[in-house]
């Protein structure tokens, strides 16, 4: 019941037909924008993560491949987007393509699936147990991409690079936690199981990473935190690329809609179902995130 990536092969070619994807149901075009904008966020989290030492491999190799500095580009090709233009679906397709190959050519899936995909996989993992269908997966990440970008605005607000690290929290408290959250959805255990066993790994990770955190510190405010602003781009930004495109702002404009208590449970809770680190992972560690992230990035926004 949690999601998980496997390995796959190259396929041998992919043929698209412009006719026939400018037939296709308005929303699925946009969902695959949607999905596309992860490309915002995600590279945040991958590089936060190779240098506070939770995970070896680190490449830009994807980042050249995609391109950089697309903000103004999407804001361009956004509209005809919406309006099925075949130029500008020839711009999505290309797109598309790209963060395949790049996501390929690292045989991992980081430079696209950061934050704002966990926090689909949530809403779809809580789906049965909420009595819904799921909505579109690129749409749920383009809602969730601005407030993943905000989480990142919001570091750059309360981290002071002066604080020393708080203590890593003990390895049962936090295994209680995914316990109690995910119990709910799974009376059978097996998916806060399945959680605990991928986190875990993670956690033991930051644990054992002082020296590494103090090193991100000492290099803050020269290095890391003005190639984050590079990385991450405004979440403002963000949400006028979807506005401009058609595509939904908040998830109670998904279809089917996603009532705000489920949307606030998987923003809390997104950075708890894997292995790999997102923002949600340091706000919480270092106690950046207040009473309810959820209710940070939500009220912020004014989605």
């Amino acid at each position: 019941g949690v999601k998980r990536t496997r390995p796959s092969r190259f396929p041998d070619a992919v043929l698209c037909d412009l006719e026939t994807l400018a037939a296709a149901p308005p929303a699925m075009t946009r969902a695959g924008l949607g999905d596309c904008v992860a490309r915002f966020i995600s590279y945040g989290d991958w590089y936060l993560a190779h240098q506070l030492g939770l995970v070896e491999r680190y490449s830009e190799t994807p980042l050249a491949l995609m391109g950089a500095h697309l903000d103004d580009v999407y804001l361009e090709h956004a509209p005809g987007v919406a309006a099925g233009a075949p130029t500008e679906l020839t711009f999505l397709i290309r797109q598309v393509l790209l963060a395949g190959l790049a996501q390929s050519i690292v045989r991992i899936s980081t430079p696209l699936s950061g934050t704002e995909h966990v926090v689909s996989h949530v809403l779809d993992m809580g789906s049965g147990a909420w009595g819904r269908a799921t909505a579109l997966h690129g749409a749920q990440v383009g809602v969730a991409t601005p407030l993943a970008a905000r989480a990142y605005e919001l570091l750059h607000e309360r981290f002071d690079p002066g604080r020393p690290r708080p203590t890593p929290p003990a390895p049962e408290a936090v295994e209680a936690t995914i316990n109690s959250a995910f119990g709910p959805l799974d009376p059978s255990g097996k998916m806060a199981a399945e959680c605990w066993r991928d986190y875990q790994k993670k956690l033991t990770l930051w644990s054992a990473s002082e020296a590494r955190f103090d090193a991100v510190r000492e290099r803050w405010d020269d290095e890391v935190g003005p190639r984050l602003r590079e990385l991450v781009r405004p979440a403002a930004t963000i949400r006028e690329i979807l506005r401009r495109s058609g595509h939904p702002l908040a998830f109670h404009e998904l279809e089917p809609t996603i009532p705000v208590e489920q949307a606030r449970f998987a923003l809390n809770n997104a950075h708890l179902i894997r292995e790999r680190f997102v923002i949600g992972d340091l706000l919480w560690w270092l106690d950046l995130s207040g009473a309810s992230l959820a209710d940070d990035l939500l009220d912020a926004s004014a989605i």
